[in-house]
């Protein structure tokens, strides 16, 4: 074994340690908690399916992205609507097509912002960033109000 390998296990033994301590979420833990919500919204027409948000401002998720801050990780990207974005001012995400996305990224393979292929898996944790950026902010859980689905952050050590 190169040198190289036994500071990538002792990275990765860290990063699996401070994750079991931490109230963020995997791309499983992710996909767990939405299969419930989907599932009471099936006989829904269109119009009534629940919309997904993020607990912040007008902020709608948008696509899963390699996390800057580990390309090795995943983020989910967002943008704002309503005054906010007056060109998206009705834009909404459905939950049944984001647990869509979230089924499609695990398996996937990234880009790295600076190059690099990583694949996700259902043990990846899910950040909060648009592409190229980082920062500490997770999703820690996932509400239902039977209207509208919300993604709940919060800071979260790497």
């Amino acid at each position: 074994m190169e040198l190289k390998d036994y500071i990538n296990n002792a990275i990765a033994a860290g990063r699996q340690k401070t994750l079991s301590n931490s109230d963020q979420l995997t791309l499983g833990e992710l996909l767990l908690k939405l299969k419930p919500i989907v599932e009471k919204q099936l006989d829904k027409k269109d119009d009534d399916i629940a919309s997904v948000e993020y607990d912040f401002g007008t902020a709608i998720p948008t696509n899963f992205s390699s996390w800057r801050g580990s390309y090795s990780e995943i983020a989910l990207g967002y943008e704002l609507i309503g005054y906010d974005n007056y060109e998206k001012h009705f834009g909404n995400v459905k939950v049944t097509n984001f647990i869509k996305m979230v089924e499609e990224a695990i398996g996937q393979t990234y880009t790295g912002w600076k190059g690099g292929e990583f694949t996700m898996n259902k043990n990846t944790p899910v950040w909060v960033a648009n592409p190229g950026n980082s920062g500490n902010t997770g999703i820690v859980e996932v509400i239902d109000d039977g209207y509208r689905v919300i993604l709940m952050t919060a800071y979260c050590e790497y």
